[in-house]
């Protein structure tokens, strides 16, 4: 949504990173539409205090810009190790998959979903704990319906909710993560589409290859969990956070 910088606050001398929109940036006409959304931002991510979260510290607004003052992260986000030749191990993705996962049982207990799960928005920090950030487009479940026309999210993570316009949960957030969780083991992303129309359709419609089938060492609790954070239908998917937590878990017992 706009530029981040590192900044310091003096008072405690704690550094920080500062997200910025520049007001002159931006249409006249569109100017309210954007303050708006980066506010709810701000709101939404404020509501959240979590190990898995980024900390907003501050929000407000300066002359022709914008700006929230967040927790400085130091590591990678996951588009690092979603490379073929930077795949981690299956146990540590499995951690982190629980890792968000535990993000989001929190962030759902509050009606925050988060809408835009994806590897750029999950930091995995140098101690190997993990931060879901930008909840820039999170909506309160009391009025997460789309507006008419308007997809919120990145194509390529999006649920068959998302990608229909329809009112949408926490486990639109669950299939994100089963996308992100896939391409993690694989390199690959489950759905593809040469055109966006294609690509829709493809989220929408199509089955992914399995795993497995990509590579015949993934391990078969993992493709399961994917197979069911995948499920078209929202009533086949896991129904919360915490139950994919506890699938995980199994699974990293088992691998031990």
């Amino acid at each position: 949504m706009g530029t981040v910088y590192l900044g310091r606050d003096p008072s405690i001398n704690r550094e920080v990173a500062v997200k910025t929109i520049n007001y002159t940036d931006i249409e006249a006409e569109e100017l309210n539409d954007v303050k708006s959304r980066f506010f709810r931002e701000a709101e939404a991510a404020g509501q959240l205090s979590h190990p898995n979260i980024v900390t907003i510290y501050d929000v407000g607004e300066e002359h022709d810009m914008a700006y929230i003052a967040m927790e400085l992260l130091r590591g990678k986000d996951l588009t690092h190790y979603c490379r073929k030749e930077k795949l981690l191990k299956a146990r540590h993705v499995l951690n982190i998959i629980q890792q968000v996962a535990q993000a989001l049982e929190y962030a759902h207990s509050q009606d925050v979903v988060h809408r835009d799960i994806k590897p750029a928005n999950i930091i995995l920090q140098h101690d190997r704990q993990v931060k879901v950030a930008d909840f820039g487009i999170a909506r309160v479940m009391s009025a997460s319906r789309t507006q008419t026309g308007v997809i919120f999210g990145t194509p390529n993570y999006m649920s068959p909710e998302q990608v229909a316009g329809k009112k949408v949960d926490g486990r639109s957030d669950l299939f994100s993560m089963g996308i992100v969780f896939y391409e993690l083991l694989t390199g690959k992303r489950p759905f593809n589409g040469d055109s966006m129309t294609e690509l829709l359709y493809t989220v929408s419609k199509a089955e992914y290859v399995p795993p497995t089938e990509i590579d015949p060492k993934t391990p078969p609790c993992c493709a399961q969990i994917i197979d069911r954070l995948l499920a078209k239908g929202v009533s086949k998917r896991y129904q919360s956070a915490s139950q994919v937590i506890k699938e995980v878990q199994q699974c990293l017992t088992h691998l031990s």
